[in-house]
């Protein structure tokens, strides 16, 4: 049986064909390719176009009917206040939730772009201390 002998691979040529397209391609594509799937699983989770749509809707649909006889003013009073309040806390509820949401995704999106600009520069703050160590080395 005749084995042959694998191909061999230079450190060069698999630095300049696998690592590099990898590094500068393929993980800031992953990397944003993560951020998306967060960004939308933070916007599904905090339904801001529902939140949107409702936003003057009363909370929890609590509302009181208006009276049929309109000069009952007790009756209105109670029913347009009602109506108010909750309508009110319902705003008040949704746009905190809103908001919460929206820091959520700046936080998000801060973390990732920070991510991504530190994978990016990171080769680039390797090289200068990986030049000194190996000067100081050669050097001994």
């Amino acid at each position: 049986m005749h084995m042959e002998t694998p191909a061999t691979i230079s450190w060069p040529g698999l630095i300049i064909d696998v690592f590099i397209p990898w590094y500068a391609v393929e993980m800031p594509k992953t990397i944003i390719k993560h951020y998306v799937a967060y960004a939308r699983t933070i916007a599904s989770i905090f339904s801001f176009l529902f939140l949107l749509k409702t936003l003057f809707a009363p909370w929890k649909n609590i509302h009181d009917e208006y009276p049929e006889n309109l000069f009952n003013f007790y009756r209105v009073a109670d029913a347009l206040a009602l109506n108010c309040i909750t309508r009110i806390i319902g705003f008040l509820f949704r746009s905190v939730t809103i908001l919460l949401g929206l820091l959520l995704e700046i936080i998000t999106f801060a973390f990732f772009a920070g991510f991504l600009m530190l994978w990016i520069v990171f080769p680039f703050l390797l090289v200068p201390p990986l030049q000194r160590a190996l000067v100081s080395f050669l050097l001994r």
